[in-house]
């Protein structure tokens, strides 16, 4: 009898499952534009009083400076300035926005003159020229929509952004875009680990160049037979007193390996190889007649999706990276859901899955803030 542990004919999977890793990162790519990446849309960037248009996002600046202190600071006057000179214009709707805060919200006398005196300076050092970014701007032309996944990215990692979010109380909204932040890091790595995986795999069935094999000889009585006689591919080789033998320079992925030894019946056996890995065959002499083993297999690749799981898993962790800014800014309720959604499929180490779906649970019982947020 015999027991073999050898390596199977390589079956390339690679070019079969090109064109359907391409179709799923296309579909990805045309459904996120759709559904994930919020657009500019005019509501978000002006707030109507008495028929006026103001700047949003600075009058909510204003009210959030104002809600526990009753007058604005400097330190909150250069809040205001920041998101002034945000896009690097002065328009003629955040004149009249800052207007309207001087007339409504309370400055304290050091705020209100350097307020003035700084947008005085500013402005009179600004040229204006074509390209104009800020959306309040009437000359304002509507950006991509993937310039404001990168937008928002910017906004909610910018470092006086984590500084307050460390400072002052979380959200569960913020507490999911926290957990998903650890998600895409988990995802990364996870995809990179399938990549290298992938890449030793492919070796690892690499049948090219020469192989070898050895193994020992035994008898029914498990004692080691000196002198049988091994041939394979015209290579002859002998076992030694301990019964051991080796087969050099053998090439292809398949051999066919005699035992011959007087007294006992030979023993023909096939059997697949590699290149790159150990090939050993045991075998046990018997007295009698010939007997034949064919150890060759036909399948033993892993299962060909595996192949796609690694660009999968980075695809996957870099959708959850826009759920995650949508959540530390709480804003756009959708993407942070899909954030989460395709920060399961990113697996991370099935930790990543986990950690999805506990900020997956956050989000839904938080959807009031991105609520208020609008």
């Amino acid at each position: 009898m015999c027991d073999a542990s050898f390596t199977v004919k390589k079956i390339n999977f690679v070019s079969n499952i090109t064109q359907s890793i391409t179709d799923f990162t296309s579909k990805i790519g045309s459904n996120i534009k759709e559904t994930l990446i919020p657009g500019s849309k005019e509501e978000d960037v002006f707030t109507i009083i008495d028929g006026k248009k103001y700047d949003s996002e600075l009058l909510k600046v204003a009210t959030e400076l104002t809600e526990k202190v009753e007058e604005i600071t400097i330190e909150g006057s250069k809040l205001l300035f920041s998101k002034i000179r945000d896009y690097d214009d002065y328009t003629q709707i955040e004149k009249q926005t800052v207007a309207y805060i001087r007339k409504n919200y309370k400055f304290t006398p050091e705020a209100n003159q350097w307020l003035r005196k700084e947008i005085k300076k500013w402005t009179a050092t600004k040229t204006r020229g074509e390209k104009v970014s800020d959306p309040t701007s009437s000359k304002f032309k509507k950006k991509t929509q993937m310039s404001f996944v990168f937008t928002n990215l910017k906004d909610a990692y910018r470092w006086d952004n984590l500084s307050n979010l460390n400072e002052k109380p979380k959200t569960p909204a913020q507490w999911a875009g926290i957990l998903l932040s650890i998600v895409f890091v988990l995802g990364i790595l996870s995809g990179i680990a399938y990549g290298i995986k992938w890449n030793n795999q492919d070796n690892q069935w690499n049948s090219e160049g020469l192989s070898s094999v050895h193994g020992t000889i035994i008898n029914t009585d498990g004692e080691a037979i000196e002198g049988a006689k091994i041939e394979a591919n015209n290579k002859k080789a002998y076992s030694n007193p301990q019964g051991k033998y080796y087969l050099y320079d053998l090439v292809g992925d398949e051999v066919q390996i005699t035992f011959t030894m007087e007294g006992y019946g030979d023993v023909i056996v096939w059997i697949n190889i590699r290149s790159e890995g150990t090939n050993i065959l045991n075998i046990e002499l018997l007295e009698g007649n010939t007997l034949k083993y064919d150890y060759r297999k036909d399948i033993a690749e892993p299962w060909p999706p595996n192949y796609a799981l690694a660009p999968i898993f980075m695809i996957s962790a870099m959708i959850t990276l826009m759920g995650s800014s949508a959540a530390l800014l709480q804003q756009n309720f959708k993407t942070a859901i899909a954030g989460c959604l395709f920060g399961i499929i990113s697996y991370g180490f099935l930790i990543g899955s986990i950690l999805s779906v506990i900020a997956l649970s956050l989000l839904l019982v938080d959807r009031e803030s991105f609520e208020r947020k609008r």
